[in-house]
């Protein structure tokens, strides 16, 4: 029972504070409206509700235009990363299955590749967040290479590139003719135009108006409601602004979170744990056709 109630305690408590503070200020607004008319104010004005219809309305117009552009970019977002799996799984299966060994031992640039392929999905989640690649990356591409790092501008794109020229060379010394290189060539493209996509989100913000007029008009909203539902609510008048006041401020959040999906909050997408399932998915992938380790 403790248990229970302890766990909706902590629910309530996350649910008001993904607002933050702008909820706490607008119930002390709220209450200052309330007390200034309920005891200062000698003579009692009649305020009309009819515009503050009118505003409410034309608010969860504009606000429901962003929120669904937002979660549309949110949502391509994840697509996008849903494909790139696929295409790893698609590469690392065709990397160990098309590639010849040279004799009776296992070919050693499939290993080299399932890691390159590691760091490269790794890379881009740094690259999207808009953080230095992480230093353990170091153990899947060679020093060299990782030390270029600082000197690209899209070290992901770089690594996928030097993948490609690891087959180039094996297509030269015979281990794979023209049509398995083909479609080999074809997925590291899959994997480029999700890159791609990815990027485009990432650098390309909403328009101006959809990301602070909504902001703006939600602010002034909720300053004019309580003088609006003071008259007809008197000292319950905090209770119901502030209610209605959460609603729309937490839509507001939720537009904010979701039209920057790589940025950190609430509902960013997972990008380390999709990673990481790669990760897994490629060790298990070359522990069941060559018996190998793992692969950092």
């Amino acid at each position: 029972m403790k248990e229970a109630i302890a766990k909706k305690y902590r629910l309530i408590v996350k649910t008001l504070g993904y607002v933050g503070w702008a909820l706490f200020w607008l119930l002390i607004w709220d209450i200052v409206v309330t007390a200034d008319f309920m005891l200062f104010l000698d003579n009692k004005i009649s305020l009309p509700l009819m515009p503050l219809t009118l505003l409410g309305s034309a608010l969860v117009v504009l606000i429901s235009f962003r929120n669904s552009s937002a979660y549309n970019r949110w949502w391509e977002a994840r697509t996008l990363w849903g494909a790139l799996v696929n295409s790893s799984r698609s590469f690392a299966r065709q990397v160990l299955t098309l590639v010849d060994d040279p004799g009776s031992e296992v070919n050693p640039v499939k290993s080299t590749l399932l890691r390159r392929h590691v760091a490269y999905v790794n890379s881009l989640a740094a690259h999207l967040k808009g953080v230095p690649c992480p230093q353990e990356l170091s153990a899947f591409v060679p020093a060299i290479e990782f030390e270029r790092r600082g000197n690209s501008n899209n070290f992901a794109n770089d690594i996928l590139n030097g993948s490609a020229a690891l087959l180039a060379g094996e297509y030269k010394a015979g281990r794979l003719d023209s049509i398995r290189l083909a479609r080999l060539e074809s997925t590291l493209v899959d994997l480029s135009n999700s890159q791609g996509g990815l990027e485009r989100i990432a650098n390309t913000p909403l328009p101006y108006p959809y990301v602070y007029f909504p902001r703006l008009f939600i602010s002034l909203f909720c300053l004019i409601v309580p003088v609006g539902l003071v008259e007809a609510l008197g000292w319950f008048t905090p209770l119901a602004s502030t209610v209605v006041g959460f609603m729309l401020l937490a839509i507001e959040r939720i537009g904010t979170d979701l039209q920057s999906p790589f940025r950190v909050s609430e509902h960013q997408i997972k990008m380390d744990a999709i990673c990481e399932t790669i990760e897994k998915n490629l060790e298990s992938m070359q522990r069941d056709a060559l018996g190998g380790e793992r692969i950092g």
